[in-house]
């Protein structure tokens, strides 16, 4: 069990990509599964970025038709692991247009962001997610997967917050490149 920490936002490292790649390497070696690393990272992020929730998504299917299905992810509200199965249906492939273009989206309002209408039905009202945001990352031109930062009350994303989070994205994307030359 997580030891709970105070919820006020200090200012931290944000360096979470260069966990990310501490972590990978220890996947690699057999001293963790990518599970765990997984965790073990939006751990990090979420205390970091004092949010609610941090998730690890990976994205399959056609676009319009995408599904998204929860790796692993840490809830800081209930102070635990989000490893239990989750999936998410898209129904239109607007969310999922804007991550390939843009490779992030933020969003300051879930319940009135018209790219996010049937995730929040879904997903983001019933869990409380008010604010997010999310960055992509992509193997062969594709969204491969998601990283989410959800917050339950309204808050204003900081430039280092989202820079912090495509850093991350961004090395998983380049980790997924290494696994595909292999």
């Amino acid at each position: 069990m997580w030891a709970i920490r105070p919820w006020p936002r200090v200012q931290r490292p944000l360096n979470f990509h260069h966990l990310m790649r501490d972590h990978s390497l220890a996947v690699e070696l057999g001293r963790m599964t990518e599970t765990e690393a997984a965790a073990a990272v939006a751990r990090a992020m979420q205390q970091s970025l004092a949010c609610a929730r941090v998730t690890f998504w990976n994205v399959s299917g056609p676009l319009g038709r995408r599904v998204m299905r929860r790796v692993a992810g840490c809830d800081g509200r209930a102070d635990r692991a989000l490893a239990e199965p989750l999936e998410l249906r898209e129904t239109t492939g607007e969310f999922f247009n804007k991550l390939r273009e843009t490779g992030f989206h933020v969003c300051p309002d879930s319940a009135g962001d018209p790219l996010l209408r049937d995730i929040f039905r879904t997903h983001l009202q019933p869990t409380q997610g008010v604010t997010m945001i999310v960055a992509s990352f992509h193997v062969d031109e594709q969204v491969w997967g998601l990283i989410s930062c959800v917050h339950d009350s309204p808050r204003r994303w900081t430039a280092a917050e989202i820079t912090a989070l495509r850093k991350c994205a961004s090395e998983l994307s380049r980790r997924r490149l290494q696994l595909a030359a292999r």
